[in-house]
């Protein structure tokens, strides 16, 4: 498949990447992506944004994004009222994951567990 010029105007920012480029481009826009199994659904629409703008299509057949549980989400924000920029964090970070897994470029990484938006009091 090749760009059109619609296609690369819309990712045009994406196709000066060395790591995206027009091949990576090309995959990204034939993937899919699902959520995954006890998803985070803040974190999860994050995630499918971010992904959605980046070519991907929401498919109930695609690859599982992983995106933390719930709880996970609230132990990294440390208080009820910054939940919804830890989902916003971890989501994006999510996104940022799966694209390398779909272009098979960077280490695999874990989102920190020894971090918090908001110290223990």
């Amino acid at each position: 498949m090749s760009l059109g010029a619609a296609a690369r105007r819309r990712y045009a920012r994406q196709l000066l990447l060395g790591e995206i480029g027009e091949a990576g481009q090309e995959r990204l826009l034939d993937a899919e992506f699902t959520a995954g199994a006890a998803s985070d659904a803040s974190a999860f629409a994050v995630a499918a944004d971010y992904l959605r703008r980046a070519g991907y299509t929401e498919t109930e057949r695609g690859r599982a994004v992983r995106v933390p549980e719930p709880g996970e989400v609230a132990w990294f924000a440390g208080a009820p009222f910054l939940n919804e920029p830890a989902a916003a964090v971890m989501g994006a970070f999510c996104a940022v994951e799966h694209l390398k897994l779909t272009l098979g470029v960077g280490d695999r990484r874990e989102f920190p567990s020894d971090v918090r938006l908001s110290p223990e009091e």
